[in-house]
C-alpha cells in the first residue's frame, strides 16, 4: 500500500474496532493531519514498525485498572529504545455480541482476548453448558463469530466492534467491575518535550545494587524533591535470576530543574537508569 506522507500513521495491536484503535482515535482526534490507524498482530510487530519508520506513533496498553500491569509491554519498552510521549485512559465496556438475536441462555461458546474473559469471569461462570475460548483480540473474536454465522457462538468486545460488523449486542455491561479503564501509552521513536509549566508524568526504568536499602535510597530521592510517585513495580532482570528492574512513574516534567536534579541524584544510586518518556498527565475518565 502506498504511503501518504500527509497522513498521521498510528499503530495498534488488533483489528478494526479494538479498544486500542478507539484510544488512538480519541488521542489524535484533534490532529491537523488525516489519521490512519494500522492494526498489527502483536505488540512487538507494531513497535518494530515504529522503529523502522513505518509509523509515526504506536498505542500500547500498559496497565488495566482491574487486571493490573501488562508485563509484555514493559519488557518491550525496556529494550527497544523508544519514547513515551503521551497517555490515554480508554474506558473498557464489554458487551456480549452474538451472530444473531438469540437468548443468552442459548450461547454455547464465547470467544475473546484472555484479559477480557478474565474481566467478565462472573458473567461467564453463570452461563450454562458454555465453553470459553481465548482469542488473539476482542475485535477479531467478533469477526470470527460473524464469519462462522453460528447462533450458539458469541464474542466479548466493544459496542463499536459490534456496530462495525453489524452484529447484535446480546448483553451490555458484563464486566465484573463497571469502572474499568486501560491505560494506553503513546509511543514515538524520539522523545517529546513540553514547556516546564505543563504538568507531566515521567516514566523510568532502573536497576539498583543488590543490597539492603538500595531501593529505599532511590525512593527517598523523589520524596526529598517533592515528586509524587504514582507507580512503582518490579520485573525480573533478564538472565539474572532473582534480581529485578524497577519501573517508576512520577509526577514531574523532565524539563523542570527539580526533575533534572532528582534524575542526577538517582544516577548515583542505580546501576542503570533509562528515561522512557515525559508526557502530559491524564486522568482516567477525563479528557
Amino acid at each position: 500500500m502506498a504511503q501518504n506522507k500527509n497522513e498521521l500513521r498510528v499503530g495498534y495491536q488488533g483489528s478494526e474496532g479494538a479498544y486500542s484503535e478507539l484510544a488512538a482515535k480519541q488521542h489524535f482526534a484533534g490532529a491537523d493531519q488525516p489519521l490512519r490507524c494500522i492494526g498489527y498482530h502483536s505488540f512487538r510487530q507494531m513497535l518494530e514498525a515504529l522503529k523502522a519508520g513505518k509509523l509515526d506513533y504506536a498505542v500500547l496498553p500498559i496497565e488495566n485498572s482491574i487486571a493490573g500491569s501488562i508485563n509484555e509491554s514493559y519488557d518491550l519498552l525496556a529494550k527497544m529504545g523508544l519514547s513515551l510521549v503521551g497517555e490515554e485512559f480508554q474506558p473498557i465496556a464489554h458487551c456480549l455480541i452474538g451472530a444473531a438475536e438469540v437468548a443468552v441462555s442459548d450461547i454455547r461458546r464465547v470467544f475473546s482476548h484472555p484479559v477480557a474473559l478474565a474481566q467478565c469471569g462472573g458473567f461467564l461462570e453463570a452461563l450454562q453448558d458454555c465453553h470459553v475460548e481465548a482469542f488473539a483480540d476482542t475485535a477479531m473474536s467478533v469477526a470470527k463469530v460473524k464469519q462462522d454465522a453460528d447462533p450458539t457462538q458469541a464474542a466479548i468486545a466493544s459496542e463499536q466492534a459490534a456496530a462495525l460488523h453489524g452484529l447484535p449486542i446480546l448483553r451490555r455491561e458484563i464486566a465484573d467491575h463497571p469502572e474499568n479503564f486501560t491505560r494506553m501509552v503513546i509511543v514515538a521513536s524520539e522523545p517529546a518535550h513540553y514547556e516546564p509549566g505543563v504538568p507531566c508524568k515521567t516514566s523510568l526504568v532502573f536497576s539498583t545494587i543488590h543490597e539492603q536499602g538500595a531501593l529505599a535510597r532511590c525512593i527517598a530521592i523523589f520524596a526529598e524533591r517533592g515528586l509524587n510517585l504514582t507507580k512503582i513495580e518490579s520485573r525480573p532482570k533478564p538472565d539474572t535470576p532473582f534480581e529485578y528492574v524497577f519501573y517508576v512513574d512520577f509526577e514531574g516534567n523532565i524539563d523542570r530543574e527539580t526533575t533534572q536534579e532528582a534524575l542526577e541524584d538517582l544516577k548515583e544510586v542505580t546501576t542503570f537508569l533509562t528515561v522512557l518518556g515525559s508526557y502530559p498527565t491524564r486522568r482516567a475518565g477525563l479528557s
